[in-house]
């Protein structure tokens, strides 16, 4: 019975920090995750940057995630994402290139751009690859969706709205295993965006460490990495808690801290429900 609870934790857990899970849903089961990021810069926090502006901008970011079991080896889902740039001007690096901006010459911030936002949507279908009761799971996903984004003008107020179509290939493992302080898994997700306009490929690979003890609450420690066209390649550490709050509703809350090709820190938190 705890090798099967552990499972399905995993499988909440990698779906939605990782947006991709080598575990298939059993089929009528579903999740959904709605959550909302709040970044901003180290600079912008620190002594010098909060003297030049005791209330720095924040860049947010809203997402959308869900997933059903079709069969024991097929998941339909669909993964959306939007900018949310609020009433700052601050734009970070790989986030600017990610909305169609030019990047900076160094992974420093972009500052005067113009107010902008834009989302990527996509629906996918993954497929468990191997034995379903194997330790070592495997799966395989495609999807097809559209990405909408400011693409800048000769002079600003002369952006324009563009959508292009978008493809993505992803690839997940994900093991369990029951330690001698605390049961968890660990998962590999990696992923590739084609952009067909644009010509922009978008390469993403998280890792997750998850830790699932008994009672209401999870553990997660999370690597986000992403190569971005016209940006530096980023990796963000990306701490956080699970707590159940009544059925199938949780609360994921975290922490964002870029360390490789960004300064990028904030928070995140979401809202799980899974049935």
């Amino acid at each position: 019975m705890r090798i099967w609870l552990l499972a399905i934790w995993m499988a909440i857990s990698a779906a939605a920090a990782a947006q991709g899970s080598a575990w298939p849903r059993s089929p009528g089961s579903g999740f959904i995750a709605a959550g909302f990021e709040a970044v901003t810069t180290r600079d912008a926090l620190g002594p010098d940057g909060i003297e030049q502006d005791p209330s720095p901008d924040f860049t947010g970011y809203r997402t959308l995630y869900a997933e059903i079991g079709v069969t024991p080896r097929l998941t339909f889902g669909i993964d959306f994402g939007a900018d949310d740039p609020g009433g700052g001007k601050w734009v970070g690096g790989q986030m600017a290139s990610q909305m169609g901006y030019p990047s900076a010459d160094s992974p420093q911030d972009i500052y005067d751009w113009p107010q902008i936002s834009g989302w990527t949507g996509v629906a996918f279908a993954r497929v468990a690859v191997g034995p379903l009761d194997a330790r070592h799971r495997f799966a395989l996903s495609l999807g097809v969706g559209a990405r909408r984004y400011e693409k800048p003008g000769l002079y600003y107020g002369l952006e324009e709205r563009v959508e292009e179509p978008v493809l993505r290939a992803g690839a997940a493992w994900g093991a369990g295993f029951d330690g001698p302080f605390l049961p968890g898994w660990a998962s590999l997700a990696a992923s590739v965006d084609w952009r067909q306009d644009s010509g922009g490929v978008v390469r993403k690979l998280d890792a997750t460490l998850g830790f699932k003890p008994e009672g209401r609450w999870t553990y997660i420690l999370q690597v986000q990495g992403g190569d971005y066209p016209d940006a530096p390649t980023y990796a963000k550490l990306a701490p956080g808690v699970v707590t159940r709050l009544i059925g199938g509703l949780s609360l994921e809350t975290g922490l964002i801290w870029g360390f490789h090709g960004t300064d990028e820190v904030g928070l995140r938190t979401a809202l799980w429900f899974e049935w």
